[in-house]
């Protein structure tokens, strides 16, 4: 039995908390279309892209027998998109909050104190008070 890397497991966890704000939380199942609208491209890179196996996913035609499909339908799972936008960044999570670390450094003090404020108030609408409501681990 091949044994996965943890600290692979955890850059995998924290790059898809990193991303996954960016796809809409109800929905599993993407065109090349609404894949191209997320990652800025346009749906025909998405194909081309599908097509080289850069992005991951499914290619359908139930109404054709098999090997006589003319139409194709690309599906394109939620964590292919999020596996795709991991591959392809040139950064990575701690990367980011480094560099987001780096700006915070030249704020004022009164700066610091309202982007404190609002990430109080961010984390405070995430978790749950004391009468039990869910905590939301959504980024």
């Amino acid at each position: 039995m091949e044994m996965i890397d943890p600290k692979y497991n955890i850059q995998a966890i924290k790059s898809y908390e990193h991303f996954s704000f960016l796809l809409p939380t109800t929905q599993q199942w993407f065109s090349p279309k609404e894949m191209a609208a997320i990652i800025g491209k346009t749906d025909q890179y998405v194909r081309n892209a599908f097509d080289n196996q850069k992005i991951l996913g499914h290619l359908l035609n139930g109404s054709a027998p098999r090997g006589e499909e003319k139409r194709r339908t690309y599906m394109i799972s939620r964590e292919n998109i999020l596996l795709f936008l991991f591959e392809t960044a040139n950064f990575s999570p701690e990367d980011f909050i480094e560099r987001l670390g780096e700006i915070l450094k030249n704020r004022s003090v009164s700066q610091l104190l309202k982007i404190q404020n609002q990430i109080d108030n961010i984390i405070h609408s995430r978790t749950s008070n004391l009468f039990g409501r869910r905590i939301s681990t959504d980024n």
